[in-house]
């Protein structure tokens, strides 16, 4: 026994991103066969309530004996002190016993839970007195079972052999809780587990929001079967046919971020009259696909053929390349070797006797243009309706593939392999009516929703990767382009010692909490790289107008702007107070365009739920009333301002090429613009709710030029 102790004792941590959490499970060998923590819950949204652990064993049993002892392992807080006692108690007909929900007992930082019999210490007992992480005492009888949580905290010390870290079930962030799926699997491995939804679903008060490769809190019951599923693929775009020789044709699919679809194939079915319809052409299996749900095939040059065909998303395919499914040419399958028929859709160039083998078929006509669609892709991405109202054709000159003219026309799509599906500025806002300012921002919300999220951080393309494109520094690519200090500083990613990522909306107010759920945190329309020490200085500071009294930021001479300081207002930011009530004013050159972070903001998050992932999404408002501006857990209903300031702000620096560039980088991965860049005459319309004619709007009366010489009439009413 002691061999084995000193084989878990001696486990190095882990290293990797996240909280400062380590958390560790073992399980002491008790009166009755196969006892195994079952699933335990440390941390959640919100304050952390709902702590639980539970116990799986036999049915009806008195397990009084058992005591479960949480265990201190932050390295700075004495490793190996045992923090907190727990007794158990008696099993339920399932084998279940749990120790009822927990108020802030299971700290996040680093700790070990044991459960043992015949304990014989008390709380307060340093079981690894010289902190080496081996355990000096063990004044238990037996162990059984072990698990272990770690962030990564380098010299954390953790007592199992088992370790759940960040991105152990391929999402990125340290589990707050997990559950043997199915219950009480116990292989010695992380496979055995899957971590619980974070946002609490399956708990009382908490409506949840279970993703890919998590399941849902169940306390005192059994743990779901299985997983939540991932999202059934769909083919979202593809490219048969293009300008020149066909060395870029590609087939692309969405579905759930870093998922793999190695299970999926890809058949291409002929179609062609007198070329033996039915028959397997091609097949192509799926992979992994990327953090925003996008995987593609990569360039096929002249695999796909150019007349008519069916493209197929199956999973569990038996057949092979040649096999002809429909063997009478009647245009249906009498083979249909899969287990499941993910998605279709046919390209037909209306040959007679063709025949396709979808309930959706884009063929000349169908956008009211004569010819065959050579490529296609979903708009929105997720659409799917299974009709051709889902499809826009994509431009045959290539826009938007490697070495292209490209030649976009108006009801086209950009060819977008393994990115979200885009078309152009006029496109993207036919559907909008500015009639009214409530039809507008109803119109406006419709077409910016839904957008694609990119993890907060990650090993694949995270919103590190966005912004350093977005702030680009525009004299030198290398470079970035602070938001506040405007410094120019060389592109370093995460951890560098010069800038960070503000949330111009501070996330303490409405958002706070990072998870796959949370859209408003990673969206980059409001996300800027900003100077380390002025993104301090900002902190949760609300937007306002200061004084010379204040505290001054200057800025640098970089990009033709700012330099200069100790003249109020100047080129510096200014900033007084602290959180709702206090002041931050953005330097001249910016400041419109923050203002218009936040209109976009305003209308983006109007609540309910995210279309394609199910997300539940707040309803983000500008206002004046600094005492509805609050911070909390991720909030339904959340306030930021001030809104007078911001729409001033936005008259007196209108929009300007970088920020025109800046709305075409983040469109391209995350498929929505910043309408109120593309438009800023919308602005009025929708804020000051008295139309979007520009008399009616601005009390000198000017429908057009210089927004920036404009007096500004605010009735204070806003959403």
């Amino acid at each position: 026994m002691r061999s084995l102790t000193a084989s878990i004792s001696s486990l190095p941590c882990f290293s990797s991103c996240g909280l400062a959490f380590l958390f560790a499970v073992a399980l002491l060998t008790g009166p009755a066969n196969a006892q195994v923590i079952n699933e335990w819950v440390a941390n959640h949204t919100g304050a952390d309530n709902h702590e639980f652990i539970e116990l799986l064993g036999s049915p009806n049993t008195d397990y009084s004996g058992l005591t479960l002892l949480v265990v201190e392992g932050d390295s700075t807080s004495d490793p190996g002190l045992i923090d907190v006692t727990l007794s158990a108690g008696m099993s339920d007909g399932d084998g279940i016993w749990f120790t009822g929900f927990l108020n802030i007992v299971i700290e996040n930082g680093s700790g070990t839970l044991l459960l043992v019999d015949g304990f014989s210490a008390a709380v307060g007992t340093d079981l690894d007195i010289d902190d080496d992480g081996t355990l000096d005492l063990m004044p238990w009888t037996a162990l059984v079972d072990s698990i272990g949580v770690s962030d990564g905290g380098a010299t954390d010390r953790i007592y199992a052999p088992v370790v759940l870290t960040p991105g152990f079930d391929g999402i990125v962030f340290t589990p707050g809780g997990a559950s043997r799926v199915p219950d009480g699997m116990n292989t010695g491995s992380v496979s055995d587990w899957v971590r619980n939804d974070f946002e609490g679903a399956g708990l009382p008060g908490f409506t949840g929001n279970v993703g890919p490769n998590e399941t849902a809190n169940t306390p005192g019951l059994l743990n779901s079967t299985i997983p939540a599923p991932d999202s059934p693929p769909l083919i979202s775009e593809l490219v048969s046919d293009h300008v020149g020789a066909d060395t870029a044709e590609f087939i692309e699919i969405f579905g759930s971020p870093s998922t793999n679809y190695a299970a999926s194939s890809l058949l291409i079915l002929e179609g062609d009259a007198g070329e033996n319809p039915g028959q397997i052409d091609l097949r192509i299996d799926g992979g992994m696909t990327n953090t925003a749900g996008f995987w593609d095939t990569g360039f096929l040059a002249d695999m796909v053929e150019n007349g008519t065909l069916t493209v197929l998303l199956v999973d569990g395919f038996s057949g092979a390349v040649g096999d002809d499914l429909d063997g009478d040419d009647d245009g249906v399958l009498e083979v249909t070797p899969w287990t499941t028929l993910n998605d279709s859709v046919a390209l037909s160039d209306a040959g007679a006797g063709d025949l396709t083998y979808s309930s959706t078929v884009l063929a000349p006509g169908f956008d009211a243009v004569a010819t065959r669609p050579a490529g296609a892709s979903r708009i929105p991405y997720g659409q799917d309706t299974d009709t051709t109202a889902d499809w826009v054709r994509n431009d045959f000159d290539g826009e938007g593939l490697p070495g292209f003219p490209g030649g976009l026309a108006s009801g086209e799509a950009i060819n977008t392999p393994a990115m979200v599906n885009v078309v152009g500025v006029d496109d993207f806002y036919a559907n909008v009516d500015s009639s009214s300012p409530a039809v507008l921002r109803a119109t406006l919300h419709e077409a910016i929703d839904d957008h694609v999220r990119f993890p907060y951080s990650a090993s694949g393309t995270d919103t590190w990767n966005v912004l350093e494109l977005a702030d680009e520094d525009p004299a030198n690519s290398a470079n970035i382009l602070d938001v506040y200090r405007n410094a120019s500083y060389p592109k370093a990613g995460g951890g560098n010692a010069n800038y960070n990522r503000e949330h111009t909306w501070p996330r303490t107010f409405g958002f706070p909490d990072d998870n796959p759920g949370n859209y408003p945190f990673t969206d980059c329309h409001q996300l800027y790289l900003a100077d380390i020490g002025y993104n301090s200085d900002r902190g949760s500071l609300a937007f306002g107008s200061c004084s010379a009294a204040c505290s001054e930021d200057p800025t640098l001479v970089n990009n033709g702007q700012g330099g200069g300081a100790g003249l109020y207002p100047g080129n510096s930011n200014w900033f007084t107070g602290s959180g709702n009530t206090g002041i931050w004013e953005t330097w001249g050159a910016r400041r419109g365009e923050i203002a218009r972070a936040q209109f976009y903001l305003d209308v983006r998050y109007a609540g309910g739920t995210h279309t394609y992932r199910g997300a539940a999404e707040p309803d983000l408002i500008l206002t004046d009333d600094t005492s509805l501006i609050v911070g909390g857990s991720n909030m339904a209903v959340a306030h930021m301002g001030r809104l007078t300031t911001l729409l001033v702000w936005h008259l007196l620096d209108p929009v300007d090429d970088l920020e025109r560039a800046r709305n075409e980088v983040v469109y391209r991965f995350q498929g929505n613009r910043n309408p109120f860049t593309d438009h800023p005459e919308w602005v009025g319309c929708i804020f000051l709710d008295v139309g979007c004619v520009a008399p009616d709007i601005f009390a000198d009366g000017f429908e057009s030029g210089d927004t920036g010489a404009w007096s500004l009439v605010v009735p204070g009413g806003a959403k």
